[in-house]
């Protein structure tokens, strides 16, 4: 039995079920209990060694955080919520595959 693959997978089943629950928040009705899922997200990952999921995290913060009250959060969200996403799915702990999910995000946001 590979306890380390194991391992990874109740990982990224508790990161998909933060996620869902992410998902269920609006931003724009209730913010602070929105960044409060997404810090738990970053924190969680980060313990976990994920650090692409973290830095991923981190920035949707700091976006969101940009936005602030203008309620012009919508793009954002769905943008960042597909991109946690997919690192979810593809969560590793390999620091070369960090690398390329995090410059996979770079040209994603830059267009």
């Amino acid at each position: 039995m590979n306890y380390s693959h194991d391992n990874l997978l109740l990982v990224r089943k508790e990161l998909a079920e933060l996620l869902d629950a992410l998902r269920a928040t609006a931003f724009d009705a209730s913010p602070l209990q929105f960044l409060l899922r997404l810090e738990h997200i970053r924190d969680f990952a980060q313990g976990r060694g994920l650090t692409a999921i973290a830095e991923i995290a981190a920035t949707f913060e700091a976006a969101l955080q940009r936005v602030g009250a203008r309620r012009q959060s919508t793009s954002i969200v769905e943008s960042f919520v597909a991109i946690l996403d997919d690192a979810i799915g593809v969560a590793h702990v390999h620091p070369k595959a960090s690398e390329a999910l995090l410059a996979s995000v770079a040209i994603r946001l830059g267009g």
